[in-house]
């Protein structure tokens, strides 16, 4: 009878060990998962960050490619689905409202701005804080021809939702947009990368910024 407690008391020692050490993983798991998802998203406004998008952007690239290969070889128009629309997203006088109003009030401007863009787009479109005032948009399976549309609602998203001080009056933001459709050239959608995609849409923000703010302008 001893011997037979002496081993119950054993394997229940046993079983409390293998249930800590199997807590004890999960706790590790989950704190992993923690740490990964906190390093692909800003602190700031709760967006995915550049290193989100550097590490998902291939996967959008590769299947907008293979959707246009796959209508060249046909001899058919690629569907309308078949492309990605990359915008570039820049608060307008940004400097003005930390110099005027202080960091803190910057920063809550730039929350502002990141709820009112969340608010235009599509569940399948991706939104990042791509750096400083600037924010990258990725809209998967958007026909370019639409790539305007989105560009102007985005804008109104923003000019049309004033933002409050904490004294309470209300400021007006507004955002000028860049966009190009990729794949650059239909034809030949291994031509150029996303990065040259990137590139065309900064080109067109600064077009949109010299051209008065508070507005558009892009390559589809």
């Amino acid at each position: 009878l001893v011997l037979a407690l002496a081993a119950l008391a054993l394997r229940w020692r046993v079983h409390r060990l293998v249930h800590r050490q199997r807590q004890l993983e999960i706790q590790v798991h989950e704190r992993t998962c923690e740490l990964e998802e906190a390093s692909l998203t800003d602190p700031l406004t709760g967006l995915r960050n550049r290193r989100y998008f550097t590490e998902h952007i291939d996967t959008d690239v590769a299947w907008a490619v293979r959707r246009h290969d796959e209508a060249r070889r046909h001899g058919r128009p690629p569907t309308d689905d078949a492309d990605l629309v990359f915008v570039l997203v820049d608060i307008d006088h940004f400097k003005r409202v930390n110099d005027l109003h202080g960091h803190a009030v910057g920063d809550a401007a730039l929350c502002h701005v990141a709820h009112c863009l969340q608010g235009a787009l599509r569940e399948s479109d991706t939104l990042v804080r791509w750096g400083g005032e600037e924010f990258l948009i990725v809209a998967r399976g958007l026909a370019r021809a639409w790539a305007p549309e989105l560009a102007e609602r985005v804008r109104r998203s923003v000019h049309d939702l004033p933002f409050t001080l904490p004294e309470g009056t209300e400021m007006r933001c507004t955002v000028s947009i860049g966009f190009a459709a990729f794949p650059i050239g239909p034809g030949q959608p291994q031509a150029q990368g996303w990065s040259d995609a990137i590139r065309v849409a900064d080109a067109a923000l600064y077009l949109a910024k010299s051209g008065g703010r508070d507005g558009w302008a892009g390559v589809v």
